[in-house]
């Protein structure tokens, strides 16, 4: 039979491995390095408002297909959300996602 003071402990033990298990595993994930981009987040956002119309809703910088871009959320004008990837260096309109 399992005593209060043993469900105490196991609780304990597993609030303890809740806060210690995201920890470590973002010690362990090392990510590269985002390189410097050439152009600015404004350049990126003209460069895919001309694309997609409508307001950009965030601005981030993320690997796609082994390349860092700008991921430029713009709510359209139409309503829903696109994505429009910019390259970091010349401020080209790579693609858009849904």
């Amino acid at each position: 039979m399992i005593t209060s003071a043993k469900m105490a402990l196991f609780y304990r033990a597993l609030a303890l491995a809740a806060l210690l298990f995201p920890a470590s595993a973002i010690a362990q994930t090392t990510s590269q390095a985002v390189p410097t981009p050439k152009i600015s987040e404004e350049q990126a956002k003209a460069a895919a408002l001309k694309v997609v119309p409508g307001r950009v809703t965030s601005v981030v910088i993320e690997k796609k297909k082994g390349k860092h871009v700008y991921v430029v959320e713009i709510a359209p004008q139409g309503g829903g959300e696109k994505d429009v990837l910019i390259d970091l260096d010349t401020g080209q309109v790579l693609g858009t996602e849904d």
